[in-house]
């Protein structure tokens, strides 16, 4: 009995060898799968800070609008000080750099968040409001009382107001910013 096909001598090892680098492919595939894994973990988890981030500055400007609504008197609104200022100037108006310091000198909302990642609270969104003087509005004109039948009627003065926010993710590390104008 005859043997046909090539001579054993010349196959010594290859199937080892086949199989060692099929090992190899595979491991690798396995490798580059749980890091894409664990990049969108990474995505996921970022995403949700981000969100709780802007959540509480959405918060902070509610918690502005509330102080505004619940105003006394406009007109001497933002001559109390602390995180109320005026914006008199085109300059101001358009180079504003008070969000800046929002994280020291900003009002604190009312608002907490429980982080079960750093084990307390995220830190508390803050909010400035600058009261912009109407002259700096576009297109904004002062208007005279109007006389309907025999009763003159004073037409209300408007008020125009930036209020700055921000707010922080769990353990602080997500910020966000966010900027509002308001017409009263």
């Amino acid at each position: 009995m005859t043997r046909s096909g090539p001579p054993r001598g010349n196959q010594r090892g290859a199937a080892l060898l086949i199989t060692l680098i099929l090992v190899a492919l595979i491991s690798l595939l396995a490798f580059g799968a749980s890091q894409a894994t664990r990049t969108q973990q990474q995505l996921a988890t970022n995403e949700a800070a981000s969100q709780i981030a802007f959540q509480g500055a959405e918060a902070g400007l509610r918690a502005a609008e509330d102080v505004l609504d619940n105003a006394n008197e406009l007109a001497l609104f933002c001559n109390a000080g602390g995180a109320l200022y005026n914006i008199t100037t085109q300059d101001d108006l358009d180079n504003d750099t008070r969000w800046q310091s929002l994280e020291s000198l900003g009002a604190v909302a009312d608002f907490t968040l429980y982080s079960s990642d750093s084990g307390g609270f995220v830190p508390a969104p803050r909010y400035m409001i600058g009261c912009i003087t109407p002259a700096l509005v576009d297109d904004y004109q002062v208007v005279d009382p109007a006389v309907k039948g025999q009763i003159e009627e004073d037409p209300e003065q408007r008020y125009f107001f930036r209020v700055f926010s921000i707010g922080f993710g769990p353990g602080g590390r997500a910020i966000q910013h966010l900027e509002a104008r308001y017409v009263y």
